[in-house]
């Protein structure tokens, strides 16, 4: 039983590692798109755009396609996210992301302080009209996107690292499962995994969203850096040629393309999507895992 054990375990740390390289992959595209600040533009602009009616149902229903209307916005809506972003600036931040969370008085208080405002008081009762109807939930839909976006974003990633690296999840329990110095070897690894701090390994966005379960109020330079440290135990395992498990070999190629091929591809293609949904849960759920599997592990030995 305890083999058995052994096995989940090294097969859930394999997951942990690879979910960590997709974490720092993410984070790293994360900054080099700027996605956080383009996603709040996008729900401001059409929070404050005026050159086409939007009725209620259009917003409940996600603003409709707010990528598609970035072109139809009007030239005052761009004005004044312009502004906002220049004014957010001078409280630190990066991008728009002050607005993820900002309140109705003080987001009203914000645009009040733009400069295109100073005089124009007109323009500036319809724009808080505009904030006090639709900025909750430009908030809103602001998370739900940009979450949505970002498991997107995590299934690709997952599926590119995974086959990069071959990770064919019934490949790995199989030779977990078999293979007694690889296992305790990837055990090792998830004993290393565990006993680090949480919050030096695992990112969880800044987000007005109740379902966080884990913040860290880092930028992502730093964020990025610290993953990247923590990583270095998955890469030399990768590079070790005794371990064998996400690797591509001249032996896994030629099986891939042999006689039988027609029966392989399918296989592999199971593994590789299999592993990619598991990696996909992300850092968070592999840690607590390998965690409570530890813990059991432990137990069992008493």
């Amino acid at each position: 039983m305890l083999e058995t054990l052994d096995a989940i375990i090294a097969t859930a740390a394999v997951a942990l590692g690879l979910s960590l390289i997709v974490q720092a992959i993410q984070q790293i595209i994360k900054q080099w798109l700027d996605l956080k600040s383009n996603y709040m533009r996008f729900q401001l602009l059409a929070m404050f755009n005026t050159s086409q009616s939007m009725s209620s149902s259009d917003r409940d229903a996600g603003l409709r396609r707010i990528t598609k209307m970035v072109g139809e916005v009007d030239d005052k809506a761009r004005k004044i996210v312009d502004q906002i972003e220049e004014a957010t600036k001078s409280f630190g931040y990066k991008d728009l992301e002050l607005i993820e969370t900002i309140s109705v008085d003080d987001m009203k208080s914000l645009a009040k302080s733009l400069p295109m405002f100073a005089k124009a008081k007109e323009e500036w009762k319809h724009v808080e009209k505009d904030i006090d109807t639709w900025l909750l939930f430009t908030q809103r839909a602001f998370q739900e996107l940009y979450q949505r976006r970002m498991k997107l974003w995590s299934f690709i990633v997952s599926a590119i690292v995974v086959i990069m690296l071959n990770a064919n999840l019934l490949e790995v329990y199989g030779e977990f499962a078999m293979n007694k110095p690889v296992r305790d070897a990837a055990v090792a690894l998830a004993e290393k995994f565990v006993a680090m701090p949480r919050d030096s390994i695992l990112v969880k966005e800044r987000t007005g969203s109740k379902d966080t379960a884990y913040v860290v109020s880092k930028p992502d330079s730093i964020i990025v850096k610290e993953i990247q440290k923590s990583l270095s135990d998955v890469q030399q395992i990768a590079a070790s040629k005794t371990f064998q498990v996400f690797r591509w070999t001249k032996a896994s190629i030629a099986k891939l393309y042999g006689d039988r091929w027609y029966f392989i591809w399918p296989k592999a293609i199971l593994g590789w999507l299999a592993m990619t949904l598991l990696v996909s849960l992300g850092a968070p759920f592999w840690y607590d895992l390998l965690k409570t599997l530890m813990g059991l592990k432990n137990y069992l030995k008493k």
